[in-house]
């Protein structure tokens, strides 16, 4: 192992990542140099030019850097892409921070700051979010009451659906639905 090596292992340095892998002699794990892991002793790591060298050699790909998956992103990124998905997927129901980490398997606090680090907003912006998108097609594109889209995406009233709707979009659903409008006629 060289110098450069030990340094981007130590440091998580995910520009390395795909240049070489590293091996645990103690778990038999093999990561990518980004591996987000506790320290270990530089005499315990041994170091591949490929993957396929290390799984020859016996090694089996670590679960939290997943080095048998190119396009892997990050536990972190992973969870919040199901988190959105699984938001996305049920934004008509309640929303409900334990259940989702539940679904997920992670502690909801875990979940909460993990999201909120990745994505930029809370879980309950998101949902809110997606909701008053999914609104925003009907207001455009039906003549759907406000009442009955405010029901149609999840919201059990129309008043909270308007306060919401207004806090995400800048506008009522009125006043949204008249813009819109308004913009095709121009």
């Amino acid at each position: 192992m060289t110098k450069e090596q030990w340094l981007a292992i130590k440091n998580c340095d995910k520009s390395c990542d795909g240049e070489f892998y590293y091996g645990l002699t103690s778990t038999k794990k093999v990561c990518r140099p980004s591996c987000p892991k506790p320290s270990y002793d530089p005499k315990r790591i041994v170091v591949f030019g490929t993957l396929r060298e290390a799984l020859d050699a016996g090694y089996q790909p670590c679960s939290r850097c997943r080095p048998d998956v190119p396009d892997w992103s990050g536990a972190k990124n992973e969870l919040s892409r199901s988190a959105a998905k699984l938001i996305r997927e049920h934004s008509t129901e309640k929303f409900s921070l334990p259940a989702l980490a539940e679904t997920l398997h992670v502690d909801p606090s875990y979940l909460a700051r993990t999201f909120k680090s990745v994505v930029g907003c809370t879980l309950l912006t998101f949902h809110n979010t997606v909701r008053c998108e999914a609104a925003q097609e009907l207001l455009a594109h039906s003549g759907l009451s406000v009442s009955y889209i405010a029901s149609a995406v999840g919201y059990a009233s129309a008043s909270h659906f308007a306060q919401t709707f207004r806090k995400i979009v800048g506008c009522t659903p009125s006043e949204y639905r008249d813009r819109y409008f308004a913009s095709l006629e121009e």
